[in-house]
């Protein structure tokens, strides 16, 4: 889940679409709004990570184009 959150946020850092401050706060939302189980399967461990990226992606500002 933090690779996952981690991963989208540098990606729009590097696009120059958030401030590297910005950062941990994505991360953090990412990490508290996602389910935690003992011991996941891969498909879960597959299914949570798709939905954080989603997560993430929803909350970075859109392009203007």
């Amino acid at each position: 889940m933090l690779n996952a959150a981690n991963e989208i946020a540098v990606e729009a850092f590097l696009a120059r679409r958030i401030a590297f401050q910005d950062i941990p706060a994505l991360v953090a939302d990412a990490l508290a709004a996602a389910p935690v189980q003992d011991a996941p399967d891969l498909a879960t461990i597959l299914d949570t990570d798709r939905a954080v990226r989603r997560r993430v992606s929803a909350l970075l500002p859109q392009n203007a184009s």
